[in-house]
């Protein structure tokens, strides 16, 4: 009776659990849906900017030979097989395609890296040392086909790589801009 009385008090615990974690879900699906009606006007201008269409490149198996590109335009990716890019930053590379990319920004700040499809991405400083990540992404953004979003504190004049993997499809299209004011 005893084993019986304790699976009872566990399935108690686990409903719990479940709706706690339920309404945690709900409270950040809310918040990021307050960030979007916040701030109508970032949200009208990444729409507008990730809308245009750009140049297409292709995605450097190594460091050396990495393209660079403008932040501000929308660049269609092709990328390459993972197990062929030499990446650098450490982080989870499961079986798909990868790339690297060089870019610059002109002037101090924050930037959004945008992609249209869910990618491991990594911004490395001229020195080779992955940045951290200011995580805002604004869900919203995903019916405008915007997959992953994560922004970086940046500094004018440096020259940044940018290493993606863990991408499904054979290529992306990906946006660099500054982080609009609210």
């Amino acid at each position: 009776m005893t084993n019986r009385t304790s699976t009872s008090g566990l399935r108690r615990l686990l409903r719990v659990a479940a709706i706690a974690l339920g309404s945690l879900t709900a409270l950040a699906a809310s918040a990021q849906d307050e960030a979007c009606a916040d701030a109508p006007r970032v949200l009208a201008e990444l729409q507008s900017v990730w809308s245009g269409a750009g140049p297409s490149v292709d995605a450097a198996r190594n460091a050396a030979s990495a393209p660079v590109i403008a932040h501000a335009l929308r660049v269609a990716v092709r990328l390459q097989p993972e197990g062929e890019v030499a990446l650098r930053a450490p982080g989870r590379r499961t079986a798909g395609q990868a790339g690297i990319l060089d870019f610059s920004v002109p002037s101090a700040g924050l930037y959004r890296v945008m992609s249209s499809e869910r990618a491991w991405i990594e911004v490395l400083s001229p020195a080779g040392l992955p940045l951290p990540v200011y995580m805002r992404p604004l869900r919203c953004l995903r019916g405008e086909g915007v997959q992953k979003e994560l922004i970086y504190r940046l500094d004018a004049g440096q020259r940044y790589t940018l290493e993606m993997s863990a991408v499904a499809a054979p290529g992306l299209d990906l946006l660099i801009i500054a982080e609009p004011a609210p």
